[in-house]
């Protein structure tokens, strides 16, 4: 299974290691997922993850370390921009089409304008919850 995980669920995982972000991130380095990223979705992570207010929320080792697995483990896809996609934010857009050109199942977010369009071309925007939900019901059936 592939899913795309919003820089804001990646925020919430360096902010608190008990959360369902932390829960996520633990599922994916063990191979229960693949996660998608492209270049504009990284670079995105790199700005936010790296900016000042951040520091609060984590140590400089973790938000790095977390930057260069991103990078190392994600697989990274060419994302044509997708003219159609309405989202007002150009990140939450990236996202998308970061999802869509790596036949991602789900883009998990907590942004409510993403989850408003429930979405895009097979691929389904769940919160975190819903989520976890859906790999525990696949490991459930193996």
């Amino acid at each position: 299974m592939r899913a795309v995980i919003d820089t804001n669920l990646l925020v919430g995982a360096l902010a608190r290691r008990s959360g369902s972000a932390s829960r996520i991130l633990d599922l994916w380095r063990n191979g229960r997922f693949e996660h998608v990223a492209s270049e504009a979705t990284l670079r995105e992570t790199e700005l936010v993850v790296g900016a000042r207010w951040i520091e609060r929320l984590s140590s400089a080792e973790e938000r790095d370390s977390l930057l260069v697995e991103l990078r190392e483990r994600s697989i990274i896809v060419e994302a044509p921009i997708l003219e159609e996609l309405t989202l007002k934010d150009a990140g939450d857009r990236r996202l998308v089409e970061a999802a869509h050109a790596g036949k991602a199942r789900y883009l998990v977010t907590a942004d409510r304008e993403v989850l408003r369009m429930w979405g895009y071309g097979g691929v389904e925007f769940v919160t975190s919850a819903e989520f976890l939900r859906a790999l525990n019901e696949q490991a459930d059936l193996t």
